[in-house]
């Protein structure tokens, strides 16, 4: 059973199942053995036209090849205005929504926000934290809105904050990644496993069924 990675930069040669992360305004790579997910990243926001992108992000999300819309989301901790951020974050949820697709989410000092913006969807999109690196305190908030928890590189330093909070989360919400690292996914399952009381093989497993579940049977 192949590994999961929900969220890289760079494809690796490791037999796993990789969503690679595409910023929408580079040029789309044709490779019909890929996966993507495409979206307009909060960094980004000052340096595009956002009208076009927007519509070049719906012409894409038709692309077989596109099962999720992201990397999007808010950031406080840079100098985008907020409310611009918020914006254009919701009109991705929207498309999400209107294509059936999950949303792959940059949430920075902004979880407050998020939720408050979560509770004003209704629709059954999954949402993914991607890179989620928050403490114990934050999942207890988040888990009640149905999120989806994915841990990159960032475990492997074994903070207890994050060691404490990975075991909060109900295994069904999880998954991994190596986001822009050069790190083995190998290498963050093997680490994560023991940490949960699984094997490396139940946790491919879950992970596994839970890809199966939001990205193949909708």
């Amino acid at each position: 059973m192949p590994f999961v990675n929900i969220h890289a930069h760079h494809r690796a040669d490791d037999g796993s199942i990789q969503l690679i992360n595409h910023p929408v305004q580079k040029d789309f790579p044709e490779r019909p053995e890929a996966i993507y997910s495409v979206g307009i990243h909060p960094w980004d926001l000052e340096k595009l036209d956002t009208g076009k992108m927007l519509q070049k992000l719906s012409l894409l999300s038709e692309n077989k090849n596109v099962l999720a819309i992201g990397e999007c989301g808010l950031d406080r901790a840079i100098d985008t205005d907020f409310e611009f951020q918020e914006r254009l974050f919701r009109r991705q949820i929207e498309l999400a929504e209107i294509k059936g697709k999950p949303l792959i989410l940059h949430v920075v000092k902004s979880y407050p926000d998020l939720i408050r913006i979560k509770k004003d969807s209704s629709a059954p999109t999954p949402w993914i934290l991607h890179g989620y690196n928050g403490n114990q305190q934050t999942s207890q908030q988040l888990l009640p809105h149905d999120f989806y928890f994915s841990f990159g590189p960032q475990l492997l330093k074994g903070q207890p904050k994050l060691l404490d909070s990975i075991q909060q989360i109900p295994i069904e919400k999880l998954f991994f990644e190596t986001d822009d690292s050069s790190e083995k996914i190998e290498t963050i399952y093997t680490f994560a496993a023991p940490i949960l009381g699984l094997t490396i093989e139940q946790l491919q497993e879950t992970v596994f069924n839970n890809y199966q579940r939001i990205f193949e049977n909708g």
